[in-house]
């Protein structure tokens, strides 16, 4: 799969990796005690919701890092993974100094969310990037 697919799809595992942490991380409407429909709703919600901006992240922040990798010759698993994670924590970092741990979810905790949230997008992109289609043998 080319890069450009590649980045295309990636993103899309964003709401599925917000929903997975979500629910481990025992997540008010996430960890179905509201019933399924809740939980359904949420993921509706958090799909909505996180597509466009992982998108934008994606063209706009991301994909200057992955040519910046890609010129230097650093594309592996670490570099994207760790990178993905890097660039869904930007905001995180901003809102850093002024962030209060209050309420039922804590700023570590939405912090460790978005972290795994680039990690998947970044896993994703890897994977997209070595294993999205075998090569097509050469016609003479």
């Amino acid at each position: 799969m080319n890069d450009s697919k590649a980045l295309a799809l990636s993103p899309l595992i964003t709401p599925f990796a917000f929903t997975i942490y979500a629910y481990f991380a025992d997540i008010s409407g996430f960890n179905m005690d509201a019933g399924i429909l809740t939980f359904i709703g949420y993921f509706l919600g958090v799909a909505f919701a996180s597509i466009p901006v992982a998108y934008l992240y994606m063209f706009f922040i991301g994909y200057r890092f992955y040519r910046l990798i890609l010129k230097k010759k650093k594309v592996n698993f670490f570099s994207l993974t760790l990178g993905g994670i890097f660039v869904a924590d930007i905001p995180m970092l901003l809102i850093w100094p002024a962030a209060e741990v209050t309420g039922s979810t804590g700023f570590y905790t939405t912090f460790q969310l978005f972290s795994f949230c680039g990690f998947m997008v970044g896993l994703s992109f890897w994977a997209l990037l070595n294993f999205g289609t075998k090569p097509q043998p050469e016609r003479y």
